[in-house]
């Protein structure tokens, strides 16, 4: 039964409107062509932006440069480090968690991933969320928040950041003060 058909026509008729011009909206993006080799190397991009998280909240942040190729640029809100000693001396030597009573603990969620591969060329953009827990009975507080823009490459047969901009868009942390700009995709820029 047709949930419209108790209705006049010519509420109909501006229901069947209203729902067409809602249809461009609901019509996707122009999205590249998924193969078994593309949503491989998707599925491997995706992967590192995740370990890189993981390992930064795991207080692995001294073996983030590994992820970078010898030459690549990370920009944090315009604080910028090229090559891998720069890397990691921008995220510093890292320390390990402590186990503790207090039981603090930070975590990036990664969301709406656009991922797109060209042969050993690879776009990502994601949306970060950090989150902080400081104790299984009290709720998560959302700490930061922004946007990466990530250009990668294959070496190798492994992915590899060659380009990384990070931008906040809240929370951002007072050594990024002085560089931060608002800004948009810089790889389309």
């Amino acid at each position: 039964m047709n949930p419209l058909t108790h209705l006049p026509h010519s509420a109909r008729r501006c229901a069947l409107v209203l729902a067409m011009m809602g249809l461009p909206l609901a019509m996707p993006v122009s999205a590249q062509q998924v193969t078994m080799e593309t949503l491989l190397d998707r599925i491997q991009v995706e992967d590192l932006l995740t370990r890189y998280y993981y390992d930064l909240s795991e207080g692995e942040s001294h073996a983030l440069a590994d992820y970078f190729t010898e030459d690549a640029l990370l920009d944090v809100d315009g604080t910028i480090a090229k090559g891998h000693a720069e890397i990691a001396a921008l995220y510093g030597a890292g320390s390990p968690r402590e186990a503790n009573a207090a039981y603090r603990r930070g975590h990036m969620l990664l969301t709406n991933p656009v991922i797109e591969i060209n042969g050993d060329r690879a776009i990502a953009h994601v949306i970060w969320t950090g989150v902080m827990n400081e104790g299984v009975g009290k709720a998560p507080n959302l700490y930061e928040q922004g946007r990466e823009d990530t250009e990668l490459v294959k070496v190798n047969g492994k992915w590899l950041i060659s380009k990384r901009y990070i931008s906040s868009d809240s929370g951002l942390p007072d050594r990024f003060d002085e560089t931060w700009e608002p800004r948009g995709n810089p790889l389309k820029d």
